[in-house]
């Protein structure tokens, strides 16, 4: 009877120690992964900044473009232009097949937020459908400036000729290219799709500065 009973408590002593080694390890995979959580989103965190620095920059660029080129058509409505006025509208003609979106890779976290890194479900939601918009965003844009790259080579060049040596330097007829239809849908079109671009910007940019709150609010 007393060898049962030194069977049993030596079960329960190994059961026990099983127990709490179990624990100890559950604890520390636990710790580890709150600490790997942790680097994440502060690595995630260093790249929202960035991305809104991005974005905040791709924005006065295509504003920049499009108070140009609009200077440049108002430009047209004169029948000679003197040597400043002849520079903006060489800039703006220069400048006007110029659309290129941001540059970002939206697959780079797939691989650890797919292993669950994320635990906040509203963090999740909102980073995936930012990269979501994002890639959308680059496509739309990407065709965007193809478009504007054809226009610039079917409606443009064949009224203006480039000095080989510096694109800023060219020779036009004020009266031809006023009086192009083509010319002035082209540049219309270039406005249009820069300003459908900022939009599409501006969209990321409220997106970006929400997760960074949370983000933040997270971390803390």
């Amino acid at each position: 009877m007393k060898t049962f009973k030194y069977a049993v408590q030596e079960i329960l002593l190994v059961f026990i120690g099983i127990s709490i080694a179990i624990q100890a390890n559950n604890w520390n995979e636990s710790r580890k992964f709150k600490e790997e959580q942790g680097r994440f989103l502060v690595s995630l965190l260093e790249e929202l900044n960035e991305d809104l620095d991005n974005i905040n920059n791709k924005i006065a660029q295509f504003s920049e473009i499009n108070d140009l080129i609009k200077n440049g058509i108002f430009l047209l409505n004169n029948n000679t232009l003197n040597e400043s006025e002849t520079k903006i509208l060489n800039r703006s003609i220069t400048a006007f097949p110029i659309l290129t979106p941001l540059s970002k890779n939206v697959e780079r976290n797939n691989l650890v937020i797919s292993n669950g890194i994320i635990k906040n479900k509203i963090i999740k939601i909102m980073l995936l459908e930012y990269y979501e918009k994002t890639s959308y965003f680059k496509e739309v844009q990407t065709k965007f400036g193809e478009t504007l790259q054809l226009l610039y080579v079917n409606s443009v060049s064949p009224l203006v000729r480039v000095n080989s040596h510096s694109q800023e330097e060219m020779q036009y007829s004020i009266k031809k290219l006023n009086a192009s239809n083509n010319f002035h849908n082209a540049f219309d079109l270039s406005i249009g799709y820069r300003d459908t671009s900022i939009n599409f910007l501006n969209e990321q940019k409220d997106m970006v500065v929400n997760l960074i709150k949370i983000i933040e609010d997270e971390i803390i």
